[in-house]
């Protein structure tokens, strides 16, 4: 037993070097530019999970959350934010096959100053879900699964336009 923990210790501790020796780290939290340190989050969903995992996402990044906008606060605008499912295929018994989940938000983001520093732009996301009729029990599960999933990647990729966003408007 001890023989095998050290040959994985040895094993881990070597290949930890070779990772980080070509590049390979892992993603800590967003690095936001000038201008972003009070951040209002305003969406056309003010209840909803995405506007509170940005505004957690924001604060972990070292932004201070407002409730509203103002001088000096930057704004992440998230407007026509929705997840819905769309009928891809039918059975037979008018029964539905398959879907698609599609996350659709509109962002626009403006610094402390007013500058819009990412004009208004659609994402989306979308993701396949198979309706097997014999193993109905789980699917409300997997639904919530996949939304919950949805929700967490549609948080990292406006963290990602956050971060971007300095890039974009300085050059």
């Amino acid at each position: 037993m001890t023989s095998r923990r050290t040959v994985s210790f040895m094993l881990l501790a070597g290949i930890v070097p070779l990772l980080t020796a070509c590049g390979y780290h892992l993603r800590g939290e967003a690095q936001l530019p000038p201008g972003m340190e009070r951040v209002h989050v305003d969406s056309s969903d003010q209840f909803g999970p995405l506007k509170r995992n940005v505004e957690k996402a924001l604060e972990r990044s070292g932004a201070k959350i407002e409730p509203a906008a103002g001088d000096g606060i930057a704004e992440v605008n998230l407007s026509a934010v929705s997840l819905a499912p769309i009928v891809r295929s039918v059975a037979a018994n008018a029964k539905v096959n398959e879907f698609t989940m599609l996350y659709h938000v509109e962002l626009q983001i403006t610094d402390g100053a007013g500058k819009i520093v990412l004009p208004k732009q659609v994402v989306e996301q979308s993701r396949v879900f198979t309706f097997d009729q014999t193993q109905a029990i789980g699917t409300g599960a997997e639904q919530d699964e996949i939304k919950k999933e949805m929700e967490r990647d549609m948080t990292q990729v406006v963290m990602r336009k956050v971060e971007s966003a300095e890039r974009k408007s300085g050059s």
